[in-house]
Order: C-alpha cells, then structure tokens, then sequence
C-alpha cells in the first residue's frame, strides 16, 4: 500500500495558513488534500483550480457539474468521490433515481438537454474521443463555449484526483461504505 503520511502536525507556516484555508473553505481537510499537502506548493494549485471549478466563478450549472462529476467518478470506479460527491449532487437537484441510475451505471432518466448533453460529453473525455460537433454545440447551446470548456476541465480534474486518491491508497471518508461491487 502505497500510502504518504500525515503532514499536517509537522506543517510549516506557509502550509499551515493553507491547511487553515482549506478548513475555512471546505469545512475539514481529509482524504486526499491530506496527502497532497506533503507538496504544499502543488495542493494550492490544485485547490485553485478545484474551488473555481465548485465554489467560484463557474458558469457550469450546480446540477450539470454534479452530474458530471458522479458519472466521472462511477465510471472510474472511484469511490471516494463518488461518497463525497452525492450530498452535493442532492443539493444541486439531481433525484435519489438518477443518482442509483448512475451508480448501476444506467443511463438516467428525465434529464435536461444540458444534464444529457453534459453526459455525452463525459463520455467522451473519459473514452479519450473527439466530442462529436453535434453534441458539442447542443451543450454549448445550454451552458456557452466556456461551460463546455469547463466541463471538459472538470472531467479531467477528477481523474487526476482519481490518480491521487488511488495512487495513495486515500480511505472513504469516515463512517461511509463502498458504493460500487468490487
């Protein structure tokens, strides 16, 4: 098991007003901004890009962006996201259906163009395919150029946390159960 340890103990101070913002922003720091805090320089980085892409100036919509990072995180079998992801998935409107839909890894019912057009979209990224130009401008349609340049972003953002997270061996958060058979 290829875990890191626990830096936060031993932070030096510029790290520790990090791990402070990091608490302040998100509410605890676990998982895997933990292990990336071994590298303090690389986790701000990485915080930047996450927190414009959840709690900034996106112009992805709360329902689009939660559905997209669900369908990531089901079809990399990451589980981790997958756990933290669904509150904020609730919260964005996405129904109990489409969430188990996603989780058995169905196509979901009664979604939006934009939420259908999004999903296209994942699927692409994730098969490492030219998004079809069709697909591409209905979503643009629904979102502008910038959210579907954003989407893109965001779909390979959660597969590079996917990689720390498995690299790293990052457990489920405390007190929650594997979402998907082995």
């Amino acid at each position: 098991m290829a875990k890191v340890p626990d830096p936060v103990d031993s932070l030096d101070p510029q790290a520790r007003a990090l791990y402070d913002h990091l608490v302040a922003e998100r509410g605890r720091v676990d998982g895997m901004y933990r292990s990336l805090l071994n590298h303090p320089e690389l986790a701000q980085h990485i915080d930047e890009l996450g927190s414009y892409l959840r709690f900034g100036d996106s112009v992805l919509p709360d329902e689009v962006r939660e559905l997209a990072i669900l369908r990531t995180a089901r079809r990399l079998g990451a589980a981790y996201e997958w756990v933290k992801h669904v509150p904020p998935a609730r919260e964005a409107g996405i129904s109990e259906t489409v969430i188990e839909q996603l989780r058995q890894e169905q196509k979901p019912d009664g979604l939006t163009r934009a939420q259908e057009a999004a999903l296209s979209v994942v699927e692409c990224v994730l098969e490492r395919q030219s998004i079809p130009q069709d697909t591409q401008d209905a979503l643009a349609k629904e979102v502008g150029l910038k959210g579907v340049i954003e989407l893109v972003v965001l779909c390979g953002f959660y597969q590079m946390i996917a990689a720390v997270i498995f690299a790293f061996d990052v457990p489920l958060p405390e007190g929650s159960h594997a979402p998907f058979g082995s």
